[in-house]
C-alpha cells in the first residue's frame, strides 16, 4: 500500500480531504525523516498542541516541517532505500554483492554499479515498479530560507499584466528550422587538422558576416570602383589581410588572440606551431589573429589606444579599423565587435493561427537551471517545491536546465548509496535521476491528469548522468530486448505516459533537446544553454571607455554579435568542447528570447535591439534556496495581424515589446 491512502486515513480526524498538493508534501516529509504516517500524525498532533493550531493547510504546513526537522535532525550517510519490489530476481543473472565494512566512493563514477536493477515504468508493467523512498538528510538552510515568492528582479516595459496559466495545451515545440539536435557520437577522437579546419571555418563565416554588415570592401573591389567614387569616399578604409603593411587606413579582420605564452602542438594543416595562453587577456596582451585562407595565419600585435572604447575577450572575431605600417602591429581607431544573425520573421497567417490556438490569451513559460538539491542533501525539496508551484500556476511550457545530477556534489561525487535488506550498495547515477526527477514529475501528471504542461529538458556538462561534451546531446532512456530496463534507464518513457496510459497517440510532453538549442514555441524563438559562457566571458575580457550599459548587458550582447552560444576560444577549463561540431552552437538567427544561466547575478535585458537576455539564476545556491524564471509572451495585436495578412507580408516578431519577465525566489 502506498503511503497516500495511508497518510489520508491517519489524518482523517483533523484533516477529513487533504488536497494533492499538501498530500505530496506530507508524503515527502515522511520519506524524507522515515516516519510512518501514524508517527507523522502524532508529530502533527504534538505540534497543534504546542502551537495551538487546529487545521493542517498550506499556511500551517510551514512551521509543521520546520518543527519536524528539528525533532529529526540526522547526521551522516545520504541513504536512499527501496522495497523488496526493487529487488533483482535470481533470474536476472546478478547476485547483489554486499559493500564492504568501510566504503572507499568510487570517485570516477563510472564503476560502482553492484547491484541495482528494476523494472520499467511502462503502462504494461506499472504496477510491477518499485517503490521507492529516499530518506536523505534534511538541509536545514533551505527549510529556514526566507524571501519564498519574492521578485528579484523585473522586465516589463510595457506594463504588461500576469498570466494566469490554464493547463491545457496551446502551444507547439519545435527545434528551429536551421537548427539541428547534436546527435550521439564519438567525441575526443578528432585530429588536431579537423580541429584547425573548424576553427579556419568558422573565422571565414564570421569574416563574411562583418564584411557584409560594415559593407567592408577588399583593395581590389576599391580600385575598381575607385574612379566612379567621391574624393571623400575614396579615403575610406578597405578590408585587408591580417599582416599585410599598408601606409594608409585598413580594416582587418581577425580572431582575438592572447599573447604566446606555450608551444602545445602543430594544429594547423602545415608545420605552423599551435598555441594557447595563459592568463586573463589584458590590453598589453592582445593579438589579432587572421585566417588561414586571406593571412596564411598571420598574428599581429594591437596597441590599443587609451581613449579607445572596446570589449574583447580570447576568440572573439572582430575588425578594426586603423594603421598597420610595420604589418606587425596595428593601432586601431575603431573595432567593429561582430554581427548579429539575421532576425526571425513570420507570416501572419501563421501567427493568426497561433493567435487563435492561445485564444488571444498569454503564453506562460517557467525557466530554472540546476543544481536541483543542495549541497548537502538528495532529497531534491527545491524541485519538490518548484513542482508544487507548477502544479498550481500550470504554466505552458516549462525549461529545466541541468545540471539535474551535478558531478559536483559531494554526495552524488561520492557515490549514492542504497540499503536494500541491510546491505548497503552502490546506485547508479540514472537511478538517482528516476527516482528524484522523473517520478517527481510523474506524480504531477498523474495528480493532475488535466495537466497538459510541456516539459523541455536541457542537459549539462555538469551532468552526471549524459557526456560531458559541448555541443552535447540530449538525454535519453537505454533500453534492451528483454523487457528489463538497462543500468542507467532515466524514466522518461514512463514520464512521458504518466497519466495516460489509455490514450492513444497521447501528443508529446516532454522534450529532450540539445545543449545549445534554439527552440520554436509558436512564433517566438528561444535560444537555451546551460553551459555558463556568461561568467566564463567575464572571467577572461578586456575593456575600457564602455558606456554605461552594464557589464552583464555588454558579456549577453556579445553572443549574439558572435552568432554563437560559446564563442570563447581557449574554452573555460571544464567547457569541454568539441572543435569539430563547432556549427552545432552557432546561432542561426537572433532568438527573441535568450536563455543563459549562469552563478553570476540573476537579471533580464534587453540587448541588440529585439532579444531579452534571461540569467534565471540556479534553483539551489549551495544549502539554501535560488531563484527561477516566469516569462509571460502576450499575444500580436489582432488588428496587426489582419493588416498583415491582407498585404500578404511577414512580420517581425518584437517579442520585447510583449514580454513580461518576473525572476522569483524559490
Amino acid at each position: 500500500m502506498s503511503l497516500k491512502p495511508q497518510i489520508s486515513a491517519a489524518f482523517r480526524s483533523s484533516a477529513p480531504s487533504l488536497p494533492p498538493p499538501l498530500l505530496t508534501k506530507l508524503t515527502h516529509l515522511c520519506s524524507t525523516h522515515g516516519l510512518t504516517p501514524s508517527e507523522l500524525y502524532v508529530e502533527w498532533e504534538a505540534h497543534s498542541l504546542t502551537r495551538q493550531v487546529d487545521t493542517l493547510d498550506d499556511l500551517t504546513f510551514p512551521a509543521f516541517e520546520a518543527s519536524v526537522k528539528t525533532q529529526h535532525k540526522k547526521a551522516g550517510t545520504v541513504v536512499i532505500t527501496t522495497t523488496a519490489l526493487g529487488k533483482r530476481s535470481s533470474s536476472a543473472g546478478v547476485t547483489p554483492s554486499p559493500a564492504p565494512k568501510k566504503h572507499e566512493p568510487d570517485r570516477s563514477g563510472l564503476s560502482a554499479i553492484d547491484s541495482l536493477d528494476s523494472v520499467a515504468r511502462s503502462p504494461a508493467s506499472k504496477a510491477a515498479s518499485p517503490a521507492v523512498t529516499v530518506t536523505p538528510q534534511k538541509s536545514a538552510g533551505y527549510a529556514e530560507r526566507t524571501g519564498r515568492g519574492d521578485v528579484v528582479a523585473c522586465y516589463n516595459p510595457r506594463g504588461l499584466d500576469e498570466a494566469r496559466g490554464e493547463g491545457r495545451r496551446r502551444c507547439q515545440i519545435s527545434m528551429h528550422g536551421r537548427a539541428k539536435h547534436q546527435t550521439l557520437q564519438g567525441h575526443m577522437f578528432a585530429p588536431l587538422n579537423s580541429r584547425a579546419t573548424s576553427l579556419e571555418e568558422r573565422l571565414l563565416r564570421m569574416n563574411d558576416a562583418i564584411c557584409q554588415e560594415y559593407e567592408l570592401k577588399s583593395e581590389e573591389e576599391e580600385m575598381l570602383e575607385c574612379e566612379f567614387q567621391s574624393a571623400e569616399q575614396s579615403t575610406r578604409s578597405y578590408w585587408t589581410p591580417v599582416g599585410v603593411p599598408g601606409q594608409s587606413s585598413v580594416v582587418c579582420v581577425g580572431r582575438v588572440c592572447n599573447e604566446v605564452s606555450r608551444q602545445y602542438s602543430h594544429a594547423w594543416l602545415d608545420s605552423t606551431p599551435f598555441y594557447a595562453h595563459e592568463g586573463r587577456l589584458n590590453s598589453t596582451s592582445l593579438l589579432l589573429e587572421g585566417s588561414r585562407r586571406h593571412s596564411n595565419g598571420a598574428r599581429i600585435s594591437v596597441d590599443l589606444p587609451k581613449d579607445l572604447s572596446y570589449s574583447l575577450f580570447p576568440g572573439q572575431i572582430v575588425a578594426m579599423e586603423g594603421m598597420n605600417a610595420s604589418g606587425r602591429c596595428i593601432r586601431p581607431i575603431k573595432v567593429m565587435e561582430g554581427a548579429a544573425p539575421p532576425k526571425e520573421t513570420v507570416a501572419a497567417h501563421e501567427v493568426m493561427q497561433y493567435y487563435q490556438q492561445t485564444n488571444g490569451q498569454p503564453l506562460k513559460i517557467v525557466t530554472m537551471c540546476g543544481p536541483y538539491t543542495t549541497s548537502d542533501s538528495l532529497e531534491y525539496s527545491p524541485l519538490v517545491d518548484a513542482v508544487l508551484q507548477i502544479s498550481e500556476e500550470k504554466p505552458d511550457v516549462v525549461i529545466l536546465c541541468g545540471p539535474f545530477v551535478d558531478c559536483r556534489q559531494p554526495l552524488v561525487r561520492d557515490g549514492p548509496v542504497i540499503e536494500e535488506d541491510g546491505v548497503m550498495k552502490i546506485v547508479t547515477f540514472e537511478y538517482l535521476f528516476r527516482v528524484r526527477i522523473s517520478e517527481l514529475l510523474m506524480e504531477m501528471y498523474e495528480n493532475y491528469p488535466d495537466l497538459e504542461t510541456q516539459i523541455v529538458l536541457v542537459p549539462s556538462v555538469e551532468d552526471a548522468v549524459c557526456d560531458s561534451v559541448y555541443p552535447q546531446p540530449p538525454l535519453v532512456d537505454v533500453e534492451i530486448n528483454t523487457g528489463m530496463v538497462e543500468f542507467g534507464n532515466l524514466g522518461l518513457r514512463e514520464l512521458e505516459y504518466a497519466g495516460r496510459e489509455e490514450a492513444k497517440n497521447p501528443p508529446k510532453r516532454v522534450h529532450c533537446v540539445s545543449n545549445p538549442c534554439t527552440l520554436k514555441i509558436n512564433e517566438i524563438v528561444i535560444g537555451v544553454t546551460s553551459t555558463d559562457i556568461l561568467f566564463h566571458i567575464n572571467c577572461d575580457s578586456a575593456n575600457a571607455n564602455l558606456p554605461p550599459t552594464g557589464r552583464l548587458t555588454r558579456i549577453a550582447q556579445h553572443l549574439i554579435q558572435q552568432r554563437s552560444y560559446y564563442p570563447l576560444f581557449p574554452a573555460a577549463k571544464g567547457a569541454c568542447l568539441d572543435l569539430t561540431s563547432a556549427e552545432k552552437w552557432e546561432m542561426p538567427v537572433q532568438p527573441d528570447i535568450l536563455i543563459v544561466p549562469s552563478k553570476l547575478n540573476p537579471f533580464v535585458k534587453e540587448v541588440m535591439e529585439g532579444t531579452v537576455v534571461v540569467n534565471p539564476g540556479a534553483l539551489t545556491k549551495n544549502s539554501t534556496g535560488g531563484t527561477y524564471a516566469v516569462m509571460d509572451v502576450h499575444p500580436i495585436k489582432k488588428e496587426r495581424l489582419e493588416e498583415g495578412m491582407a498585404e500578404g507580408v511577414e512580420l517581425e516578431n518584437q517579442v520585447q515589446e510583449r514580454l513580461r519577465v518576473d525572476i522569483k525566489r524559490i
